[in-house]
């Protein structure tokens, strides 16, 4: 049987795993399943629809699955509210908006969310990310995986940041972020992210990647034939491809390059 402390509300539509751990003051309302392993530490608030893999860890003050922060949203209409992987670590004060589309928000496997990190209106995140304290993703966002975001950065709405990339603390994107790349500034790419990939076991893509950085950031091609050259010129590098794919996708354009060395 699951362990809920006296003070906690627990909706009877609630569906909760036998070892699920309900803290003081928690509040849970509507459809919400929480997997094996699943704990709340106090005063936790969540609302349905909603549903959340195993191991999932919410501390004090977390708020998962209410309404969006979106003046035209009816907030009576539940849509397709959260849905929240395995093995993340929600810390205090973490808010995530459930959906206005057809979609639910998403939050992968193995995040660590710090302490007032927000996710807003169907974001989807990936695996193995780190929002820092006060990181901010607007709705509709994408973040991808092994992504590190530092404090207060944020994120415009509709942005997609790709894999292996890295924000600096309070700098902002209005504009798409490639994969493997790093941000220290507001509104520019800094260089590629070179540690994290050799860290990630990527020292062998290295060389092919800064090549690609400098076709679409150095030699200021439009984005869909810096992506055709990348994809040409290195047929056999699944990053590049990876890399000139995302700037193929991109809608909001993106993030521009100004200044520094690719080489970093």
């Amino acid at each position: 049987m699951p362990q809920v402390h006296p003070t906690a509300v627990v909706d009877p539509s609630a569906r909760l795993a036998d070892d699920v751990c309900i803290g003081p003051l928690c509040v849970i309302e509507g459809e919400v399943e929480l997997g094996p392993g699943c704990r709340l530490e106090a005063q936790v608030f969540m609302k349905g629809p909603m549903a959340a893999g195993a191991n999932n860890h919410f501390y004090p003050n977390t708020y998962i699955g209410h309404e969006p922060q979106d003046r035209g949203f009816d907030p009576r209409r539940l849509g397709a509210g959260v849905t929240i992987g395995r093995d993340n670590i929600f810390r205090e004060g973490v808010s995530v908006h459930r959906a206005t589309g057809d979609a639910p928000t998403t939050v992968g496997d193995d995040n660590y969310l710090m302490v007032n990190a927000h996710l807003g209106h169907d974001t989807v995140i990936g695996h193995h990310n780190t929002l820092a304290n006060g990181v901010l993703l607007g709705g509709h966002v994408q973040l991808a995986d092994h992504c590190v975001l530092g404090g207060n950065a944020v994120v415009h709405q509709f942005v997609r940041i790709g894999r292996l990339s890295m924000i600096s603390g309070v700098a902002g994107l209005t504009q798409d972020m490639p994969p493997f790349c790093v941000c220290y500034t507001t509104r520019s790419i800094s260089s590629l992210n070179i540690v994290g990939l050799r860290r990630a076991g990527y020292r062998g893509h290295v060389r092919h990647l800064k090549a690609a950085f400098d076709i679409l950031f150095l030699q200021r091609h439009a984005n869909h034939v810096a992506a055709e050259l990348i994809e040409q010129r290195f047929t056999d590098d699944p990053l590049c491809r990876e890399f000139a794919g995302f700037v193929r996708e991109t809608h909001r354009g993106i993030t521009p390059y100004l200044g520094g060395r690719a080489e970093d």
